[in-house]
This record gives C-alpha cells, sequence and structure tokens, in this order.
C-alpha cells in the first residue's frame, strides 16, 4: 500500500478532534442534537484550518447509521464511505474547475433526487468564490428553498468574493488560526504515534512556520521527518526550511546595546555566509523587536508563539532598553521592510540600517534638556537623570576677559536734548545702581564662566576696560535706536539667560509706539514668543540698559509670514529642530517628540 501523507492520515474522525475550532464545532453539534440544522452552511478562514473537515464531520453526523447524531459512530458502512470519498450522498465539488452555469444547472436538476443509502444528501462546494456571477445567480433559488433532505455546504478561503445573496441564503462560520501552542500539542501527539523523538524548539519553530494552519504543520513535519535520521531537532527545521535561528537576533540586539558595530555587521556577515535569505531575517528582526517592546511595556511577555524560555529571555533582555528606543529601532527595521524587495543590494541597506540602530543616541526628552540648560545658564550644576554627553564640540565660552577685550561702540550722542535722568528703581537692579561714571565689570566667582557682573563702587578693584552701554532716559527710545543695537540686545539677554537668548534670536524688532517695543516672530515660533513673554522682566531690564529709556515689551507672532528661509511653508518638526539645535549641540543625544 502506497504511503499516506500525515495531513490525510490525521484528519479528525470526529468533532472533538478539530483543533482550535470549538466556538463551530459546538455550534454544529448543538444544532444536530436539538434538529436545528440550517439548508446551507458557508464556512470560511484561512487555508488548513478544517473548514473541509468539518463539512465531512457534519455530513457523517446526519447520514451516520446512529444519527443523526452529534457523534458519528466511524465504523458504519455510511462513515466509512464518507471517509474514504465514495458516498454516493456526499458530493464534493471543486469550485475552482466547476464554476460555470452548466454545471450549476446539472446540480439544480441532481437535487430533486433522494439520498441512495443515507438520509441526507449533502453537497460539498470547496472555494465557491470561484463560481461565475451566473453560477450564483443560478443557485440563489435552489439555494434558497432546497428540498429538505439537501443540505450545501460552501468553503472559501476569500469569502469578500461571495456575493451578499449568497451570504444571506447561509449560516455563516468563521474559521480562525489555530494558535502555534495549540499546533505543537497536535504535533506532539503526532510524533509520539510514529515512534519519533522531537525537540520541544524545533516543534514551535514549525508552528510559527505553519502561521495558523495544521496542514501546513502536519506537512511540514512530514518533510522534516524524512529530511532528518535523528529525529526533529531545531537544527535540522533551520537547515530544510531557511529559518533564522533566533540566538542571531539576540547577538545583534546584543550588539546594538553595547554599540559594537563590528559585532553587529558580524551578524549579518555570518547570515550571509550561512545562506540566509535577508528579506526573511528582516521579518524576523520586525518580530524580535515587537516581542522585546510588548516585553518592556508589558513587563512579561505572554505569546503562546514562544516557548516559555524564549519568552523569559525577552523579559530579561527587554530591561536594559526604553520604550521610546524600541519603538524607534523598531520604526527603522519596518522602514528598511518596505524596500527591501525593491533594491538591487538587499545586504547594503540591511547592513546600513543595523549600523542606524547601532548608532542611534538614546533618547532625551526635551523639557529636560531645556531645564538642564536654564540651570547651566545660571550657573546651577546639571538635574539627575538627564544622559551624559557624547562628546560633542562644545560651542567656546567666553571668559570676562574675552568680553572686556571686544571693542563696543559708543552710541552716538546728540549735542542738544533733554538732560539725562536716572532711571526708576523697577528698571534698574540695586547692584547696578551708581551715583557716577560708567559701569565697571566685576570678576566672577571662582570656578563658574558666567558673564561679568557689575562691581559695585564700594569695592576698588583693578582697573579694566570698560564696557560702555547708553545711559537709560525717562523717554522711549526710537526705532531706528533700536534695529541698530538690536544684535548687541540680544547677545546682552544670552549673556544673562542663555536659553532666553537662544529664543529672542528667532525674533526682529516689527515696532516701536510709546514705550513698547514689539518683537515679532514668524510662523510656527509660538513657542519662542511664550517664552519671552515667560522671562518678559529680564529682558525688559536688558531693553532699557541697551536701548536707553522706558522699554515695554511685547510679542506677536505673524501667521501670514512663511517661516522657511525661501518664503515657503516650513514643516513644523523642523522648526523643532532648530529651536532645540543649540541643546543637542551642548549635551548631545538625539530629541524625540
Amino acid at each position: 500500500m502506497s504511503y499516506v501523507v500525515m495531513a490525510r492520515k490525521r484528519r479528525p474522525k470526529a468533532f472533538e478532534r478539530v483543533v482550535g475550532q470549538d466556538h463551530i464545532t459546538t455550534t454544529l453539534q448543538n444544532a444536530i442534537r436539538q434538529e436545528r440544522v440550517a439548508q446551507a452552511y458557508l464556512f470560511s478562514g484561512p487555508r488548513g484550518t478544517g473548514k473541509t473537515t468539518s463539512a465531512r464531520l457534519l455530513a457523517t453526523a446526519l447520514n451516520c447509521e446512529n444519527g443523526p447524531t452529534p457523534e458519528p459512530c466511524g465504523e458504519c458502512v455510511s462513515c466509512k464511505a464518507i471517509q474514504q470519498g465514495k458516498s454516493m450522498d456526499v458530493l464534493e465539488i471543486d469550485g475552482a474547475s466547476n464554476r460555470g452555469i452548466d454545471e450549476i444547472r446539472q446540480l439544480r436538476e441532481e437535487v430533486g433526487y433522494a439520498a441512495s443509502k443515507g438520509k441526507r444528501k449533502v453537497y460539498i462546494i470547496d472555494e465557491v468564490h470561484m463560481l461565475t456571477t451566473e453560477a450564483f445567480n443560478a443557485l440563489l433559488k435552489t439555494l434558497e428553498e432546497p428540498p429538505p433532505h439537501v443540505v450545501f455546504v460552501f468553503a472559501t478561503t476569500e469569502v469578500h468574493k461571495v456575493p451578499e445573496t449568497i451570504l444571506s441564503r447561509c449560516q455563516r462560520y468563521t474559521f480562525r488560526r489555530i494558535p502555534a501552542e495549540a499546533i505543537v500539542e497536535e504535533l506532539k501527539r503526532a510524533v509520539a504515534d510514529e515512534g519519533v523523538k522531537a525537540e520541544e524548539a524545533a516543534l514551535y519553530q514549525i508552528g510559527r512556520k505553519a502561521d495558523g494552519g495544521m496542514r501546513d504543520a502536519l506537512s511540514l513535519l512530514d518533510q522534516v521527518m524524512a529530511f532528518s535520521d535523528s529525529g526533529v531537532t531545531a537544527e535540522a527545521v533551520q537547515d530544510l526550511l531557511g529559518i533564522i535561528p533566533r540566538d542571531l537576533f539576540f547577538e545583534l540586539t546584543q550588539a546594538i546595546q553595547e554599540q559594537a558595530s563590528a559585532d553587529a555587521l558580524g551578524v549579518i556577515e555570518r547570515l550571509v555566509q550561512e545562506g540566509g535569505d535577508v528579506g526573511e531575517f528582516v521579518e524576523g528582526l520586525m518580530e524580535h523587536f515587537r516581542h522585546l517592546l510588548v516585553a518592556r511595556a508589558m513587563g512579561e511577555l505572554a505569546d503562546d508563539d514562544l516557548p516559555a524560555s524564549d519568552r523569559e529571555r525577552y523579559a530579561e533582555v527587554a530591561k536594559g532598553f526604553d520604550e521610546t528606543d524600541l519603538v524607534r529601532m523598531l520604526n527603522a527595521v519596518a522602514e528598511l521592510e518596505t524596500r527591501i524587495g525593491r533594491v538591487a543590494e538587499p545586504r547594503f541597506w540591511l547592513e546600513l540600517t543595523v549600523m542606524k540602530l547601532v548608532k542611534m543616541t538614546a533618547s532625551v526628552d526635551l523639557a529636560l534638556l531645556l531645564t538642564k540648560l536654564e540651570k547651566l545658564g545660571q550657573g546651577g550644576g546639571g538635574i539627575e537623570g538627564a544622559p551624559a554627553s557624547r562628546n560633542l564640540p562644545r560651542r567656546p565660552q567666553k571668559t570676562p576677559e574675552k568680553i572686556a577685550q571686544q571693542p563696543v561702540q559708543e552710541a552716538p550722542r546728540k549735542s542738544t536734548g533733554p538732560p539725562i535722568q536716572t532711571p526708576p528703581p523697577e528698571l534698574i537692579r540695586s547692584s547696578e545702581r551708581q551715583p557716577s561714571g560708567p559701569p565697571m565689570i566685576e570678576e566672577p566667582p571662582p570656578h563658574t564662566e558666567e558673564r561679568p557682573r557689575r562691581e559695585s563702587v564700594a569695592q576698588e578693584p583693578e582697573p579694566t576696560p570698560e564696557l560702555e552701554t547708553t545711559p537709560i532716559r525717562r523717554e522711549s527710545p526710537s526705532f531706528d535706536v533700536v534695529k541698530e543695537r538690536w544684535a548687541k540686545f540680544v547677545q546682552e539677554v544670552k549673556g544673562r539667560k542663555i536659553s532666553v537668548g537662544t529664543f529672542i534670536s528667532e525674533g526682529y524688532p516689527k515696532s516701536m509706539l510709546d514705550e513698547q517695543l514689539v518683537i515679532g516672530f514668524k510662523k510656527n515660533k509660538e513657542f519662542h514668543a511664550n517664552q519671552v513673554r515667560r522671562n518678559r522682566g529680564l529682558v525688559e531690564e536688558v531693553a532699557a540698559l541697551i536701548f536707553g529709556g522706558v522699554v515695554r515689551i511685547g510679542c506677536e507672532v505673524d501667521y501670514d509670514m512663511p517661516s522657511g528661509e525661501d518664503g515657503s511653508e516650513a514643516d513644523p518638526r523642523a522648526e523643532d529642530d532648530e529651536r532645540v539645535q543649540m541643546v543637542l549641540q551642548v549635551f548631545g543625544g538625539e530629541v524625540v517628540r
């Protein structure tokens, strides 16, 4: 006798043996028990999930000599004939090869004849979506009012191609993909019946490769058993089916975590040397990072597709990553997957993406960086939790001596005009009030690189170059004076508080009315304007010192002005990058919004 493949040999002969479809088998058994059998059924779902098998079991249960019964005996003449495909009362029709109207007309003529030996006549039409529109129309009336002894069972993998008029005349049952854990349990029973030793990891690999189909899993198991003489091993499954070893993904993850470029490229080299498929490796890498992300977010990985040892390993490795970093890595691999099938050198693009993952900096919170920046501008230390710098070049800090040596243009003074008056107390800090003479520059406190402070008159320091400023007057300065000294004003604000100076440098003097100076900002610069408003006191103090007179600050955002330098609309994310460019140069890292 010729060899019978395992998928046919292990076809279920009872409803209880159908794996992973309890919601359907229970309903069918109850319908038979309660004598509520419908005239037409539609079984839909992925391939290899038990649609045709369930249709045969239904026909067997209706025509069993002990039935109709929800538990056919499988030993009577009718049950054996149906199982062997020899029954005259159960007709299996291939919808792909019998799809025309002539075949359906012949079926309509045969429907009126009673069952020859059994109790019911059952028509099983597989791949029913392949029927033509004319064939479906010819079947409508018969399907709606068939003879009482006829039952139609339709099976399809593409239910969306079946007309609504057919669907409305059938009871529809949707078959689900079988979980990998259920497939593995059935494979264990299969290898036990065959007397073959099998590793659990190998069976899980077959279960995942089957993608929810029991028929595919049994066919793969049959193939591996024929390939390996020493039983079903994980190595045999990998060699035969081309499955990428999971250890390879973990090695790449470790290289990324340690930022070891050579080790990461070595993983790709080994993959190519062993004949692995780059496209399949990318798909496996996506699944790998997905498992890490779920394990990091939930604290554990509750995935039945993996053995318990792999689930524990994922939970342990995920602790070394941040959720944001895993999301960025998953996005990078997903972008690679979209192009890997269209490029001429897939290995090059894979190596490029791997190097991006290795060099990808840790996530840094924007608010955290701004807070640290303000503290540094005020002479304070860093804040805990901020990542260390990646040794990027810093902007040179100006020492008090360099500031003192810079030439300062003296503001033009008119020969006539109102007398110079002392500014009101609210505009000048107490440490800056001097009875006469130009302001002096203080020596900075030890261990800081702060801008120079002004020294009180009571002290007698060594003579230092003077930092001349225009005396403050009561009346408001002219708009021309503001525009002329705007750059000096911005530099002075940066010297007092670097973050505020950075924000105000994005603005421009828009107008001067009475005592109010309006600072304009381009479109998408609302954040900068709000920061200047929050520090209005500091800005007004410096404005009074640089421009002279009483100055009140106002901020306006011009939404009609394009934010791009070429007059085009700019990307808001690009505007945000400009806003934090100085932050990145100081601290390094990558800002994630």
